[in-house]
């Protein structure tokens, strides 16, 4: 019996052109956003969900609802898929997080796995928090097609359980894209194999709606989570 889980990124947020660390803040999408959300209506159309799980925070929750206008089945709130909590880097723009945190924003740069902040999540609760979530609803909705719209940190920390890899391996994980889909399929015994991660291809033929570049320029690590 097999199950296969579908994974979304939430769109475009004004966190993420305001380019701040959005975390646990609950940024609303912007107008391009939803003009993303519209390609990914259209896209996932042909997609038989049979449940679809969200972080409770509106830019995926939405995200979520843009998926499931041609299906109408039931969206579950779950916090397991929720962004990691930032603590005090919260609301902070990226580019002055290394001057207003130095002894822990670096870490965020150079050594992922081992990132903590003072008051929020470390690194390691977020791979963990992720990984008993998507198990327990994997077992719950066996021979089933599955939904599960996160965040941009939650997902890599996801996509990197989900290759069987451990956390200090999540740097081979690739940083998802705004609206970004993945698929997974698990056995009757949940081992997973991944069969395809990224496709942004609802969206790729539009200049206009291609995700946001952070200001560190053009890179594959599009840190707009």
């Amino acid at each position: 019996m097999v199950t296969t889980l579908y994974l979304i990124r939430h769109c475009e947020a004004e966190g993420n052109i305001t380019e701040i660390f959005q975390g646990r803040i609950d940024c609303d999408i912007t107008p391009k956003g939803e003009r993303q959300l519209d390609c990914l209506a259209e896209r996932c159309k042909e997609i038989p969900f049979d449940i679809i799980y969200s972080s409770p925070l509106k830019r995926a929750f939405k995200t979520a609802q843009a998926a499931n206008r041609f299906h109408n089945v039931r969206i579950i709130p779950d916090e397991a898929f929720a962004e990691i909590d930032g603590g005090e880097m919260d609301g902070h723009k990226w580019n002055e997080l290394a001057s207003l945190f130095p002894s822990t924003y670096p870490a965020w740069e150079n050594d992922f796995p081992n990132f903590k902040t003072e008051t929020g999540e470390s690194m390691r609760q977020v791979y963990d928090r992720v990984s008993r979530g998507v198990m327990k609803i994997v077992r719950e909705n066996q021979g089933k097609s599955i939904l599960i719209v996160s965040h941009g940190c939650a997902l890599r920390n996801l996509c990197c359980f989900l290759r069987g890899l451990p956390l200090s391996e999540i740097d081979s994980c690739p940083w998802l894209d705004n609206t970004a889909i993945s698929c997974y399929s698990f056995d009757e015994h949940f081992n997973s194999t991944e069969i395809f991660i990224n496709d942004c291809s609802h969206i790729n033929n539009d200049p206009e709606l291609a995700p946001h570049k952070m200001w560190w320029g053009d890179q594959e690590e599009l840190l707009t989570k």
